[in-house]
């Protein structure tokens, strides 16, 4: 229908038929939404991007922008599969006429580029190198390479370089572009070419303004989401984050020792274990006695006096009481690994792969738990990292609440305005 204003946020416009398109995509997804909730999500999008492009770098952003793909990339590739999704019928069928299954009503015949015009802009593939990028003089060889003409569903006919096919690499694909496979390069270009087909029969269906304003939108996320990247909000806790990692280093040691008091649970561990095991000759001996064990290990003493060639193998493969030792060998850290009153499985002596080696079934009838030491150095890190992600967290939200709070809103539909959040509705009466 008609793609009538919404709302203008900060004096941009927002049309009905973009938050409508979203609208649909989050019922798709089984996130069924409001006009006035995919309005607010848009504006918190759009405030945090605002902010991260004017703020930080790109770097700071997309610390893994050498390796993955680009933000514009990823956005338009989402803006692809939000199209496909919320006009499957409709766009599969009008694909299929006007483009034909495998395009080629639409593909013009193109001569491929040959070896040495891809070898001209991308280099010899036998040298060695550090970046996989285009240098100034590459990138305007690469723009003035077509690779694939195709036409538009409309007639208009336009080209492919070779420079827009590398800018939607990854680094896995600018290898390979720079091992000149061609057959790569024309399937990665046709592959554009049905991106775009689909992004211009949506022009068609719900405007130019609301495929932009998606576009924008998505890129907003991008941003919005390297923004809390930055913070390390949703970061995996294994990663390494520059913010959090200098708030970590300032905690100080009453914080760690507060911390350690009201979150002790946390620092629970095993201190010893009573354990047994059986020690034998090779993989298939140990899979052998493995398969006879029962899961109640009624009959491991049994198996142990039998097959085990460990000296303990008299006594049922009895190894007592093992205590927690800061420094200990393989198989005392093996038996703290197994989970109590379960047979574990079969487990390689750490030798050198052709070199002979027994193999362990180790079984752990008894845990006795502690706590690590206030003072250890897990202590230390592990409640410095907490303290810090928490402090990290609470300054992006009350960053993201300020940025809310100061984006000026003015709603054009009134059934939007009068369904709206608290917050979006204060907004929209500025």
């Amino acid at each position: 229908g008609a793609d009538a204003p919404v709302a203008e946020v900060d004096g941009e416009r927002i049309g009905r038929n973009g938050l409508a398109l979203l609208q649909r995509y989050a019922a798709l997804d089984g996130r069924a939404a409001s006009s006035a909730a995919v309005l607010a999500e848009v504006v918190e999008q759009r405030a945090l991007a605002r902010y991260a492009a004017a703020h930080l770098s790109r770097e700071q952003l997309f610390p893994d922008a050498h390796v993955a793909f680009a933000p514009e990339v990823a956005a338009d590739d989402k803006l692809t599969g939000l199209l496909r999704a919320v006009y499957r019928e409709p766009l599969e069928t009008a694909l299929r006429v006007g483009a034909g299954a495998e395009l080629q009503n639409v593909l013009v015949a193109t001569p491929p580029p040959t070896a040495a015009q891809l070898r001209e802009v991308l280099g010899d593939p036998a040298q060695v190198r550090l970046d996989y990028a285009l240098d100034a003089a590459a990138q305007r060889k690469a723009q003035a390479l077509v690779v694939q003409r195709w036409r538009g569903l409309d007639g208009r006919e336009a080209g492919l370089s070779l420079a827009d096919v590398y800018a939607r690499q990854n680094v896995q694909g600018r290898l390979t572009l720079h091992r000149l496979d061609a057959d790569f390069l024309l399937a990665e270009a046709r592959r554009r070419v049905a991106a775009l087909l689909v992004q211009d029969w949506a022009r068609t269906a719900a405007g130019d303004a609301a495929i932009a304003e998606l576009r924008r939108n998505l890129l907003d996320r991008e941003y919005a989401q390297g923004l809390a990247s930055h913070y390390g909000v949703g970061a995996d806790p294994h990663d390494s984050n520059a913010y959090v990692d200098g708030l970590r280093r300032a905690v100080t040691p009453a914080q760690v020792a507060a911390w350690y008091a009201a979150h002790r649970e946390q620092f629970r561990r095993v201190e010893r274990v009573k354990a047994r095991h059986i020690r034998v000759a090779d993989e298939a001996a140990a899979q052998q006695v493995a398969a006879q064990l029962r899961k109640d290990g009624s009959n491991f003493a049994a198996l142990a006096r039998r097959h085990s060639l460990a000296p303990d193998a008299t006594g049922g493969g009895e190894l007592g009481w093992l205590a927690r030792r800061a420094e200990a060998d393989w198989f005392t850290e093996l038996v703290f690994a197994q989970p109590v009153r379960r047979n574990g499985v079969p487990v390689r002596e750490p030798v050198a792969a052709d070199a002979p080696a027994h193999w362990e079934i180790v079984r752990v009838d008894v845990q006795q738990t502690g706590y690590f030491p206030a003072d250890s150095e897990t202590v230390r890190y592990l409640a410095a990292r907490a303290i810090a992600e928490q402090a990290a967290s609470r300054t992006f939200a009350e960053l993201r609440e300020r940025l809310k709070r100061e984006t000026v809103v003015r709603h054009a539909d009134a059934r939007i305005a009068a369904t709206a959040s608290p917050a979006v509705a204060r907004e929209a009466q500025r």
